[in-house]
């Protein structure tokens, strides 16, 4: 049984439930087809009425602190300028308004209904498979045979068995139609919904299209009375130029017959004294002022360059006592720098040559550990080394010397005064020829040498 089941059992492709009807309606369906908006009036992206960009900017606060203040303390009303009519201007056409093309979306709201493919196919049995031979020989069975007796319901109890099926059937066939209840239940509410919306909207519509209606009256009573006030100020202009135009007028032609008398008068009687003053006089007195204004001028230019000289005169004066304190600060570093590098063993010693310009010698690494001769021998071979002209003045080395306050050279004694001398007060000495060595003789001569010696 089980495995003719297996064999002839059938199984389909799930798919989902076709609808029988549309969730919405088409616009060609419709009979009335004002129920519809143009989709760029649902956008409210399009709306004038809504405010575009950050309201939590600091320019979008300012205009509300602004507007608060404006509502609170109303600005006194200023008069009215007349404006200049604006021009018209070749950049003032507006841009294409973008066309916008809603997009069909049904195809992705709805299930596709696609039909299965069938074929007829032939059902035959599987052949018969061979049987089995017969066994040649069968040996004789030995033992007891043992049977089983199984009584009805000690292995399936079919009322038990099929309760879980049943329970299983029963409440996906009730989900299944409770859920379509429900799914007809707001498809009913969500047309429901749409009409009201659509009767709101037509409400809406008219209501906006009165407000548009009574704004145009309004906008043509307006400029009616800008028009008649216009008209006003252009008659009362031209008033006020013809007034402006007469009393100029009047104040040019008032002193015309007077001036022109008096310009007559002047050519025909002219005064004597007075030509006598603007001809005589008068040039007199400018050529005596003008001999003033030169002296008093060339004077200036004098005293100018007396001074200028004498600026001069202490200015280089200045600058060459500048110079010479300049001088004397870089001869004290000078010192200061020879005393401190005497101080940490590094001396220099100047001797005279044979020009008699002093020569430095060094400078020269010492130890204040080391004794005088020590000091002494290293500094010759310096000499010898790095000065060999001057090193025949030294035939038998240095003697290193400290000057005193009268300037005499005195033989140093301790290497660590060489570490207290200031600048110029190292120098050295050719060192005195040593004493000869006495001669060898033979045994008479020495006992005879010793016999005077001790006479002696």
């Amino acid at each position: 049984m089980t495995a003719a089941s297996s064999a002839y059992s059938f199984s389909s492709q799930p798919k989902p439930v076709a609808g029988s009807r549309k969730k919405y309606r088409d616009r060609d369906e419709v009979l009335d087809a004002t129920l519809f908006r143009d989709p760029k009036e649902t956008c409210i992206s399009w709306d004038k009425r809504v405010h575009r960009g950050n309201t939590y900017s600091m320019y979008t606060q300012n205009a509300i602190k602004e507007a608060l203040e404006a509502a609170e303390n109303p600005p006194a009303p200023e008069p009215r300028r007349k404006r200049r009519p604006k021009e018209k201007s070749l950049f003032d056409q507006p841009l294409p308004v973008m066309e916008r093309i809603p997009v069909d979306l049904t195809s992705n709201l709805t299930a596709k209904e696609i039909a299965p493919v069938l074929d007829t196919v032939e059902a035959q049995t599987d052949e018969f498979l061979p049987e089995p031979p017969v066994e040649h020989y069968q040996p004789q069975k030995t033992g007891v045979d043992i049977s089983t007796q199984v009584e009805d319901g000690e292995l399936f109890i079919f009322d038990f068995e099929v309760e879980p099926i049943l329970e299983v059937l029963i409440n996906k066939t009730l989900e299944q139609s409770i859920m379509e209840v429900e799914e007809e239940t707001e498809l009913d509410a969500m047309q429901e919904f749409k009409n009201e919306w659509f009767k709101r909207a037509a409400k809406m519509m008219k209501e906006w299209e009165e407000q548009v209606a009574e704004e145009w009256v309004l906008w043509h009573k307006k400029e009616a009375v800008l028009k008649e006030k216009r008209e006003e100020k252009k008659r009362e202009a031209q008033v006020l130029l013809k007034i402006q135009a007469m009393a100029v007028a009047k104040a040019h032609l008032k002193g015309l017959v007077p001036n022109a008398i008096e310009s007559l008068k002047e050519l025909a009687f002219p005064d004597q004294k007075g030509k006598a003053v603007n001809q005589l006089f008068l040039p007199k007195v400018f050529a005596e002022v003008q001999q003033q204004v030169q002296a008093k001028a060339s004077a200036e230019s004098v005293i100018t360059d007396i001074m200028r000289t004498n600026m001069k005169a202490r200015a280089a004066k200045q600058a060459s006592a500048r110079q010479v304190l300049i001088d004397k600060s870089k001869v004290i570093e000078a010192r200061r720098l020879e005393e401190l590098k005497i101080r940490r063993g590094d001396i220099r010693i100047y001797i005279p040559s044979e020009s008699g310009e002093p020569v430095p010698i060094g400078p020269v690494k010492i130890n204040s550990e080391e004794n005088i001769s020590e000091i002494e021998g290293r500094i010759y071979e310096w000499l010898k080394t790095n000065k060999p002209d001057l090193a025949p003045m030294f035939p038998w080395g240095v003697t290193m010397c400290l000057r005193d306050e009268s300037g005499e050279p005195v033989p140093a004694q301790e290497s660590a005064k060489l570490f207290e001398a200031k600048v110029g007060q190292i120098s050295m000495v050719p060192k005195e020829e040593p004493p000869p060595e006495p001669e060898e003789a033979d045994g008479e001569g020495e006992g005879a040498t010793g016999d005077d010696a001790v006479e002696g």
